[in-house]
């Protein structure tokens, strides 16, 4: 593990972002366009965060991110039409108002990925693919390899709020909240309560004297390592005690609670990006009472349009909060440093069956959005048989001679923009380096 740097108190960074936002705000109101926006400073792979919204059972890319109707062989709803903002083009529908407004109010920041491969019909298979680019179940996610790579030494590198999350060898970058609120009783001691034959409290005083004696324990045993792996062992026992102290501070800054739902989650990953808690987010909708609230194999229609009107309307206070948090780096926002990842493990097929629903289909769509991308795009395309075209991985144009934009693909780029060898996580992929500012 890399050496932690040091970094403010998570209260001073929270004192800090509440004043600038405030003074901020003031600024704006008192001198109107008088004063110069100061200039956005280049935000470094170092610097780059990551949030990953995850929608489990599969979605349906021809109600808001394929508008294919020159395909015949695609069910389409009667009531969808093809609509612009800026640069992408997407299905508009009178009973989801909440994506015609995203699209609308963040088409400059978005990038919508079409055709995406995920090599699987089978639920679990498609997620390892979409989150890990293998079918093992034994490598880390994309997002934990991003944490685990943190040069800031970040206390909850991989914070999981929702959804799955493969750790792999990597599990000291990742902590889950909890779906009924662990971590949150286990930070407010709450959790000594949650059994019938409860142990003795110890005094507060106490606290100290066991968290120097654990220090004291865990940096012998780092000390008197025996061999590779024991030093590993040991490093991970020391990181993880050192981040458990750093974690206890952040109780009296944000709160862990949930509810499960996306706007719950939404607060609390925004907080635990702009006080530096963690590097990465991973949410998920339509949350964890929800199952596998996308897979509509009978009532398509209604199914995935209240869905995807719910996870837009979430989406919406998202970047609005993101873009409405300060940053790390001068004169900009916490979304010009944060890249959002939107993404369902599998698609479904083009055609309804016998009770109106769709079953699984190896292509899917996925939507990136905030810095690091080129955006204001639609990377990517089905064919008349709804499979994805080929594209060119240097400038993300269609190209025959192209090759299948994958999951894997998309991943590697991932890992790149984050200044991570793509090849020493993902077995060939090839990044689809188009998608990258």
């Amino acid at each position: 593990m890399p050496p932690l740097r040091a970094r403010p108190s998570p209260l001073a960074l929270h004192r800090r972002g509440f004043l600038q936002g405030s003074a901020a705000a003031f600024t704006a109101g008192a001198a109107g366009l008088l004063a110069p926006r100061p200039a956005r400073a280049a935000v470094s792979a170092a610097d780059r965060r990551f949030l990953f919204v995850f929608n489990n059972g599969g979605w349906d890319p021809t109600r808001v991110f394929a508008p294919v109707y020159e395909h015949r062989e695609v069910d389409l709803e009667p009531e969808g039409e093809r609509a612009t903002s800026g640069g992408i083009t997407y299905v508009d529908h009178p009973g989801r108002p909440s994506v015609r407004a995203f699209f609308d109010a963040h088409h400059a920041n978005t990038l919508v990925l079409n055709g995406v491969q995920v090599r699987s019909i089978a639920h679990e298979i498609c997620t390892m693919i979409a989150l890990t680019g293998d079918t093992s179940g034994f490598k880390p996610d994309f997002a934990t390899i991003i944490a685990a790579h943190d040069p800031g030494g970040t206390t909850l590198p991989h914070l999981v709020l929702d959804g799955p999350s493969f750790p792999g060898e990597l599990g000291t970058s990742v902590a889950r909240t909890g779906a009924n609120g662990q971590l949150d009783a286990l930070l407010s001691g709450e959790i000594r309560t949650w059994t019938d034959t409860p142990g003795p409290t110890l005094p507060a005083s106490y606290e100290g004297l066991l968290d120097r004696y654990l220090a004291r324990r865990a940096s012998g045993r780092a000390a008197a390592a025996r061999g590779a792996l024991d030093g590993r062992l040991a490093a991970a026992w020391q990181d993880a005690h050192r981040k458990a102290l750093g974690l206890e501070e952040y109780r009296y800054v944000m709160d862990f609670a949930t509810a499960g739902d996306l706007d719950g989650q939404v607060q609390v990953a925004v907080d635990a990006l702009g006080t530096g808690l963690a590097r990465c987010v991973s949410l998920g909708f339509p949350g964890a009472a929800g199952g596998l609230g996308w897979d509509s194999h009978s009532d398509n229609d209604d199914t995935q349009s209240a869905l995807f009107e719910g996870l837009f309307g979430g989406l919406n206070q998202l970047i609005a909060l993101l873009q409405s948090t300060p940053g790390v780096v001068a004169g900009g926002t916490l979304l010009d440093e944060t890249l959002v990842v939107v993404l369902s493990e599998m698609g479904r097929t083009p055609k309804l069956n016998n009770t109106l629903g769709k079953d699984h289909w190896p292509y899917t769509s996925m939507m990136l959005v905030g810095g690091g991308i080129t955006p204001d795009r639609v990377v990517g395309a089905y064919d008349e048989g709804h499979a994805g075209r080929l594209v060119d991985p240097r400038s993300g144009e269609l190209s025959d001679g192209g090759r299948i934009l994958s999951a894997e693909g998309v991943g590697a780029a991932l890992l790149q923009l984050a200044d991570i060898d793509p090849a020493d996580w993902i077995d060939g992929a090839v990044p689809v380096e188009g998608i990258l500012s």
